[in-house]
């Protein structure tokens, strides 16, 4: 009997959780929930400019409710944050913020561009204050100085 009531609580907080997600998903813009079918993932960093730009963190991992995680090289999680996408844009538009630089003002406006299983991102890197930017204006180019970091990055596949 025990046993029954905790499948039926357990079923109950699982059809919370459910509908919770579902919600979730229908704020988020069709064109956004499209890009995020080939964005979302583990994406590997090949190259990051400047040296040292993304500290030790060797993988992202971009979720598709639009949540993200830098990881080391042992896939532990070094930060995580938000991020929002703009595919519609050219080059599309990819902001994000760490939930540490959230609770500052701070936050990340930035472009990517993507080709397969190649990601190209940037960004520059301000603080809001009265909900004018104080920062570098967004970069329109892959290139330093007029983005602060630029990563090149490579999907993780998983072998079948």
């Amino acid at each position: 009997m025990k046993t029954l009531v905790g499948l039926a609580v357990l079923s109950g907080l699982l059809s919370v959780v459910n509908v919770n997600n579902l919600q979730a998903e229908e704020k988020i813009k069709p064109e956004v929930s499209q890009a995020l079918q080939t964005f979302a993932g583990t994406w590997q960093i090949k190259s990051a400019e400047p040296k040292g730009a993304t500290q030790t963190a060797r993988r992202l991992v971009f979720r598709k409710d639009l949540t993200y995680a830098a990881l080391d090289e042992n896939g532990k999680e070094l930060w995580s944050g938000t991020f929002d996408l703009d595919p519609t844009a050219s080059p599309g538009i990819w902001d994000h913020r760490s939930h540490e630089a959230r609770k500052k003002g701070g936050d990340a406006l930035g472009i990517y561009e993507l080709d397969g299983n190649r990601l190209k991102v940037c960004c520059v890197v301000g603080t809001w204050n009265n909900k004018q930017w104080m920062g570098k204006p967004r970069p329109t180019k892959f290139q330093l100085p007029t983005a602060d970091v630029v990563l090149l990055l490579e999907r993780v596949t998983t072998a079948p």
